[in-house]
């Protein structure tokens, strides 16, 4: 059960608002205490302010102090008189309300203290600690200068019932409010989760399909966040897979084709020897090795094109100038071509063209390349060759003469074991992998490969290669 990912993601909403209130509830506690109390002292020093104005009263007809003392009936007729114009009103007030207050007995005036302004020593109360004490200056009724100072220590800080009953309340107040926001948030976290855990649940689904064979599956791509992106990226996955098994089965119908042809005339004319039909001699015997020959280059150009899909081919990148590199291999190859009735026509660049690349796999292409235009190129015929740099890009263009390829043949010439059934695929023609292994080579080397016609009515190859100095950076 709590392996689910929507059981997790409900406990953690909960457990994430339970913390949530706790901390407000612990917050507010301390907050409530330092206010209340703040509350508690502005509320005594308002009810001692008539005793403030009594005590400034009498200082103005006694001039001194020598009537403070609890033993003094000046004293107390001072205290009980405040206590008649203010005490009895809030003494009423509570008991109304049913609601216990600081003590209105002689205590609560045992807490007092009297100090004349400018020194230290108290007139009345006992010395205690100054920083507990709150003082309110005794002004005279003549001049706005203090004659004294009346402390008192608030009673929330010696007596706390009303502060606790009224504490109690408020907290009680808050976990009611908390366990409530805690029930809500538990509510909407089951429809929330159940939200977020579809898509996957969906998503799970359909990779049991596919890796029961059914690549045609596909998942909804109606979110705009990471689940809705990796919907998507799941669906780009499956049609590639599927993609890839067509082309699998493709590839393997294509080889069995082009091997059935051989191997039949191979195995035709091996039984018509055994039957005497047709005799052993030198004529067959070259009959017999121009078709193994064929299968052996047919097994060979399938070797390197599965090494080439899969990544298998060893590469040796360089820095490689690659006007040398192609200069040099049309030099060695076409004097042959020549004779053949294809005219090259080639001017290498002034300037070096730097790429980074493997010059083994980069012979290979060329080779390639020039044995397409050989087997498909009608004579006498022409080979154009340029090669230049443009935009970073480093441009090779092949160009070789007629027989041309049709607009719908273009964009299948770099596919396996393809070949354009037109004058252009010739009994002479190859497997049709030549320029598939041409296109995984430039792949390798970051660069891009496209088939065009030809301005003189043949087959244009046009790839790029990235500039070694924009490749660096």
């Amino acid at each position: 059960m709590f392996n689910s990912i929507r059981v997790k993601l409900f406990s953690l909403i909960v457990l994430g608002n339970v913390l949530m209130v706790g901390l407000l509830m612990a917050l507010n506690a301390a907050s409530f205490s330092r206010s209340f109390s703040d509350y508690i002292a502005q509320q005594e020093g308002r009810r001692l302010q008539p005793l403030i104005e009594n005590i400034a009263e009498e200082y103005q007809r006694q001039g001194d102090w020598r009537w403070v003392g609890w033993d003094k009936p000046t004293w107390v007729r001072v205290v009980q008189s405040s206590m008649s114009r203010r005490e009895m009103r809030l003494i009423d007030r509570f008991s109304k309300d049913r609601m216990p207050g600081p003590p209105m007995n002689g205590g609560y005036f045992d807490r007092l203290v009297l100090r004349e302004a400018g020194t230290d020593d108290l007139l009345l109360g006992a010395a205690g600690r100054k920083d507990q004490h709150v003082w309110i200056p005794v002004t005279s009724t003549s001049s706005a200068q203090p004659i004294a100072y009346l402390g008192f220590v608030p009673s929330a800080r010696l007596d706390s019932r009303f502060d606790d009953l009224f504490a109690r309340q408020q907290q009680r107040q808050l976990v009611i409010i908390g366990l409530a926001g805690i029930l809500i948030a538990g509510l909407l976290a089951i429809p929330f989760s159940g939200w977020l855990v579809r898509p996957i649940q969906r998503l799970s689904g359909a990779v049991r399909e596919m890796t029961q064979g059914d690549l045609s599956v596909s998942v909804p791509e109606e979110r705009r966040d990471e689940l809705g992106r990796l919907a998507a990226d799941f669906n780009r996955l499956a049609r590639a897979l599927q993609k890839n098994q067509q082309d699998r089965q493709q590839l393997v119908s294509d080889i069995a084709h082009e091997l059935r042809t051989p191997v039949a005339i191979f195995l035709a004319d091996i039984e018509a020897a055994q039957d005497g039909v047709r005799q052993v001699d030198e004529a067959w015997l070259v009959s017999m090795h121009a078709q193994v020959v064929r299968l052996t280059q047919l097994v060979n150009d399938l070797h390197q094109l599965s090494q080439s899909d899969a990544g298998a081919l060893s590469y040796r990148f360089d820095r490689v100038d690659l006007t040398e590199q192609l200069n040099g291999f049309l030099e060695r190859s076409f004097p042959v071509s020549d004779s053949d009735g294809l005219t090259l026509q080639w001017v290498p660049p002034a300037q070096p063209l730097w790429v980074r690349a493997d010059q083994a796999r980069l012979t290979q292409l060329f080779n390639n390349l020039l044995q397409n235009t050989l087997r498909y190129t009608d004579r006498p015929g022409t080979l154009h060759v340029r090669l230049d740099r443009a935009g970073g890009q480093v441009k090779l263009n092949w160009e070789d003469s007629y027989p041309g390829v049709g607009d719908d043949d273009l964009p299948r010439l770099f596919d396996r074991l393809y070949r354009v059934e037109s004058s252009r695929s010739r009994d002479s023609g190859g497997a049709g992998l030549g320029l598939a292994i041409v296109a995984n080579i430039v792949t390798a080397h970051d660069g891009h490969i496209q088939a065009l016609h030809s301005a003189a009515g043949g087959l244009r190859i046009e790839l790029t290669l990235p500039d070694y100095e924009d490749f660096k950076a």
